[in-house]
C-alpha cells in the first residue's frame, strides 16, 4: 500500500468532493420538492390527477437513473450539471412520493373525521392535522431517498461531471493505486451519508420538540 501517492491528488479529490456536494444538495433539495408536492396531489379527490400521478411513479421508478442523465445529457443537450441534478432529482422524487403516500395512509381516518367535526375546512385538517403526522411518519424513508441522491451521483461521472468517483478513477489511471484511491472516496461518501442521516435526526428531533 502506497497511501502517500494520494497526497499529490488532494486537490483533485478536494474539487470532486465539491462537485459532488453541490450535486447532492441541489438534486436532494428539488427531488424533496417534487417528491412532496405530488405526494400531497395524489390525495385529491381528483381521479385523473391521481392516475397521472401513478403513471408518473411507476415510469420514473423503472426508468434507471443513468438513462435519464443520458437523455437529457445525449438526447436533449444539456450541460453535464444540469443534466446531473435534473435526472437525479426526477429520479428519486418517484420514490420520496410514494414515502409520502404511504405515510398518508398510515394516518387513521378517524382524526381527519374528527377534525371536520369540529368544524375545521378541508384545507385545515390537511394542513395543520395530516401532513406533520405524515412528515414525522415518512422522514425515515425521505432520509433514505436523500442518501440515494448521494450515491447515485458517482454515475454522472459517465457523462464527465469530475465528481468524486470520476477523480477517483483518474488517480488509478494515472498511478495505478486504485485500491488506495478507491478506499479513500469510498470513506468519504460514507462520511457524507452519515452526515445526513445525522442532519435528519437532528431535523426530527427539533420537529418533535417543537409539537
Amino acid at each position: 500500500m502506497h497511501w502517500a501517492v494520494l497526497s499529490d491528488y488532494w486537490p483533485a479529490i478536494l474539487h470532486g468532493l465539491s462537485v459532488t456536494i453541490q450535486i447532492t444538495i441541489v438534486a436532494a433539495l428539488g427531488a424533496l420538492c417534487i417528491g412532496v408536492l405530488i405526494g400531497c396531489l395524489h390525495q385529491t379527490r381528483s381521479y385523473a390527477l391521481r392516475r397521472v400521478i401513478d403513471a408518473y411513479v411507476e415510469l420514473i421508478r423503472n426508468v434507471p437513473a443513468i438513462v435519464k442523465v443520458f437523455f437529457l445529457y445525449f438526447v436533449l443537450g444539456w450541460e453535464g450539471m444540469e443534466s446531473a441534478i435534473v435526472g437525479l432529482a426526477i429520479h428519486q422524487s418517484a420514490y420520496i412520493c410514494d414515502a409520502v403516500d404511504a405515510g398518508f395512509r398510515s394516518i387513521p381516518k378517524e382524526q381527519s373525521e374528527a377534525a371536520w367535526a369540529l368544524g375545521h375546512s378541508r384545507s385545515e385538517v390537511f394542513i395543520h392535522v395530516l401532513l406533520p403526522q405524515t412528515w414525522a411518519v415518512s422522514m425515515p424513508s425521505i432520509t433514505n431517498q436523500l442518501i440515494e441522491v448521494l450515491k447515485n451521483s458517482s454515475i454522472v461521472m459517465l457523462i464527465g461531471v469530475q465528481e468524486l468517483t470520476f477523480q477517483a478513477q483518474q488517480i488509478e489511471s494515472d498511478t495505478f493505486r486504485g485500491f488506495e484511491a478507491a478506499t479513500a472516496v469510498t470513506a468519504i461518501y460514507v462520511t457524507l451519508a452519515f452526515g445526513i442521516a445525522w442532519l435528519a435526526h437532528r431535523f426530527e428531533q427539533r420537529m418533535s420538540r417543537s409539537k
